[in-house]
């Protein structure tokens, strides 16, 4: 009896800590969260579902909400700031949905880690996945949105022309931010959970600083630098103008890649520094 106890407790199985540097745990992770696609590709579909579960219009609730801030932000802010009602119309609506989908990476991102805690606690587990799950989600969503943009620009009489297929490599290089946005404020948020709401109400501040109801013309040749040095701006921009009709600069692209190589850098490494205490601040 005292051999069997023995030998049961000898294979019992050790979690041991993460090995190599913070890349090389960050990007095993990575891997393993790849490989759970079809886990985190059904987990952000239930969630959608569930979240409008007995409701007639589902997730277009959500667009229809979205609908009506932009009618009445339409109908107002195109008297106040003197510009055309069609073509305000169709800015604010790209605006706000190419915004709407950035915005939640980060402050929905911020729940992403503390919600997952049963799972996080329960087994050893990618917690890149729960980021792939969030932006997963946010792209249903967005999927909706975009029902809306083609019926303000069929509405409006406007052909964005062969522009638009800019708008796809501009998705991806957002959705590709979207992943680090969203791990590192579930990182962040995990540890200080008084940030959750100080990051909600810090983007609430950064629309209205970025131009977003408004053209950056606006702000005139002196604070020009308060847009171009916004890298949420150029993330906008480099899906909202191919949906209007024009080609992004390429200062936004660069602007782009820059901000996903120095945020997915900042981000992996403060990731695989502290994988294996993230579990205890829960």
């Amino acid at each position: 009896m005292i051999i069997d106890s023995n030998i049961k407790a000898s294979t019992k199985a050790v979690i041991l800590p993460s090995p190599g540097g913070p890349f090389t745990v960050a990007l095993s992770d990575l891997g393993d969260a790849l490989r759970l696609a079809p886990v985190w590709l059904h987990a952000g579909w239930i969630d959608v579902v569930w979240r409008f579960r007995r409701t007639r219009l589902g997730p277009f609730w959500h667009t229809l909400g979205l609908a009506a801030f932009v009618i009445v932000m339409g109908v107002v802010w195109s008297t106040i700031l003197h510009q055309d009602p069609f073509q305000y119309f169709r800015y604010v609506t790209v605006s706000l949905i190419v915004w709407g989908l950035i915005a939640s990476f980060i402050t929905d991102g911020t729940n992403i880690l503390v919600a997952g805690q049963s799972t996080a606690l329960s087994m050893r587990f990618p917690y890149v996945a729960f980021a792939f799950a969030h932006v997963w989600r946010s792209l249903l969503l967005f999927a909706h949105h975009f029902v809306f943009y083609v019926i303000v620009m069929v509405f409006t009489l406007h052909s964005p022309g062969w522009a638009v297929f800019y708008a796809i490599p501009g998705i991806l290089l957002i959705v590709a931010n979207g992943i680090w946005l969203s791990l590192l404020s579930g990182i962040i948020c995990l540890r200080w959970r008084d940030l959750i709401p100080a990051t909600s109400t810090a983007m609430q501040i950064a629309i209205f600083v970025t131009p977003v109801f408004w053209p950056k013309d606006m702000l005139g040749p002196k604070l020009a630098f308060a847009a171009d040095y916004n890298p949420l701006y150029h993330l906008v921009r480099i899906a909202r103008d191919p949906l209007l009709g024009t080609v992004p600069p390429l200062e936004s692209w660069l602007w782009a890649v820059a901000t996903l190589s120095v945020g997915a850098l900042i981000t992996f490494w403060v990731y695989g520094k502290q994988r294996d205490r993230m579990p205890y601040w829960y």
